[in-house]
């Protein structure tokens, strides 16, 4: 009872209009010609406490971050229904299918840089990409670092995928139209699986949402511009807890961008954020997949931080995840979804 009159709370003071943040008394620097919101200024605040720790993540930090994502993503949404599935040699996996579902399904892999994150605290953003992109979304857990480092969630999420294309009639989903995607750290394990991948597992389709897709951050100058609720700091500590050798940081099942050939890759999204410090490692991945012939599309959203899509309470992320909801729609889904 208490938890649910907290959550309501806490609920609608996340919610808020958005003239109330900017009324408080805090500090909104104008970075690259840009400016978070009040609102996102705030939500960066308070996840900063957990997000640029020193040292790794606790079972309580872990919860913290999931209880305080599932508030923020707590919005309205159509009919959705939702069940487990048991993955052979899996940790634990969720599906999304929404009214309109025809077919089509997107596999989408959580972030919190390899670390934190699970797909209780995603439940929200899950349902939201489901119902706003008509396509079916399958969500799955994976090892966290530093407990399981690389290539544990690379080969958890590998399982996964390759789970779901050798059972199409079982979730009742179209073999052409699987694809795969996800946030963040969750982004680099879908972009370098869907790279390794052999023909037959292939997926149809690449979203990614603020991806890391380098293990080296000196060569983005992104890197050095934003330190909300990222900074560099965070990010290296975030990839030698995962990535925890030289040889494993350059290895293309992590770094991305060190792969001889990103041809394999099918068509793809990137979404970046314009003030993240990981906004110009998609960038540079859009520049390798074009120049490989890979069909993509990029698409930054200024006035963001790193994350936004964990903050759909907030009117300019929701209206940004939206947009990557209809990517996902167009990459997998019917015209009518």
């Amino acid at each position: 009872m208490l938890e649910t009159v907290v959550r309501g709370a806490a609920g609608k003071v996340l919610s808020a209009p958005g003239a109330v943040f900017d009324l408080l008394p805090i500090r909104r620097p104008v970075v690259d010609g840009q400016r978070l919101s009040g609102r996102m200024q705030m939500f960066s605040a308070i996840g900063k406490r957990d997000l640029l720790a020193l040292t790794p993540p606790t079972a309580a930090r872990r919860r913290r971050l999931d209880w305080f994502m599932s508030l923020a993503t707590a919005v309205p949404t159509g009919p959705v229904e939702t069940s487990e599935i048991a993955i052979p040699g899996a940790l634990r996996a969720r599906i999304y299918t929404p009214h309109s579902a025809d077919g089509g399904l997107l596999v989408f892999i959580h972030g919190g840089g390899w670390h934190v994150g699970s797909i209780d605290g995603y439940e929200g953003l899950a349902r939201f990409l489901a119902d706003r992109s008509g396509v079916t979304v399958l969500a799955a857990d994976y090892r966290l670092a530093p407990e399981h480092p690389f290539p544990a969630a690379y080969d958890d999420v590998t399982a996964v995928f390759r789970y779901v294309v050798d059972n199409p009639e079982a979730l009742g989903v179209d073999p052409a139209r699987i694809g795969i995607g996800g946030d963040s750290a969750g982004g680099n394990l879908a972009a370098a699986v869907a790279l390794h991948l052999p023909a037959r597992y292939r997926p149809a389709h690449l979203s990614l949402l603020y991806p890391v897709v380098d293990g080296d951050l000196e060569r983005h100058v992104s890197s050095d511009l934003f330190t909300t609720p990222l900074d560099k700091g965070c990010v290296e500590r975030a990839i030698t807890w995962y990535a925890d050798t030289e040889q494993h940081r350059g290895d293309p099942r992590f770094c991305v961008l060190s792969a001889d050939d990103v041809g394999a890759l099918p068509p793809t999204y990137v979404a970046t954020a314009g003030m993240d410090v990981l906004r110009d490692q998609g960038t540079a991945l859009a520049d390798r997949l074009r120049t490989a012939g890979v069909p993509v599309r990029l698409r930054q959203f200024d006035n963001l931080p790193h994350g936004f899509a964990s903050t759909l309470v907030d009117p300019q992320a929701r209206s940004a995840a939206t947009e990557f909801a209809e990517a996902v729609r167009a990459g997998l889904g019917s015209s009518e979804a």
